[in-house]
């Protein structure tokens, strides 16, 4: 296989309290040195994404989530800890997390957590591929929906499907 071709896949989640989502600060010797990350890794060979994206997210957290919709997914390239950029296909889940507690980091992967308002997130270096993510993540997340919010959104998808020509 050209070595262009190839991609690992990866699974990863948004942790929000209140209007805050969870950023991990990536240590030196990690993949991807030096920026701001959400919870999240590659998965392993036979394991599922949902599988992938809880495990990575207790490994680097210590929360067991319960996993929501799919917010966003994308292929992107990150460096690697050899310095080697590679291809990677990301998945990223909306979770539930505790409500209370600290994240426990694993020392070799992250240095330090925050808790981050979308106002905010400009003081968080990170890589475009993540601003994206983490973007997607605040503008997919909502209070549940009311019958009233739920008739409004069905008027928005309804317009904008309305302006999309169908296929004869």
């Amino acid at each position: 296989m050209r070595d262009d071709l190839r991609a690992r896949v990866a699974a990863g989640t948004a942790i929000f309290r209140g209007e805050r989502i969870l950023l991990l600060h990536r240590t030196l010797q990690s993949s991807n040195p030096g920026i701001w990350d959400l919870p999240g890794g590659h998965a392993e060979l036979g394991e599922s994404l949902p599988r992938a994206a809880r495990r990575e997210t207790r490994e680097e957290t210590g929360f067991r989530v319960s996993l929501g919709p799919i917010f966003h997914a994308e292929v992107f390239s990150s460096l690697s800890r050899r310095g080697k950029l590679r291809r990677t296909v990301g998945v990223y889940y909306h979770c539930k997390a505790p409500t209370k507690g600290s994240p426990q980091l694993d020392p070799d992967e992250h240095s330090e957590y925050a808790w981050v308002a979308l106002s905010d997130l400009e003081s968080y270096p990170t890589l475009p591929f993540l601003d994206r993510t983490i973007r997607a993540a605040f503008a997919s997340r909502g209070p549940a929906p009311s019958s009233r919010a739920s008739a409004k959104f069905s008027r928005l998808v309804e317009s904008r499907l309305e302006s999309f020509p169908v296929p004869v």
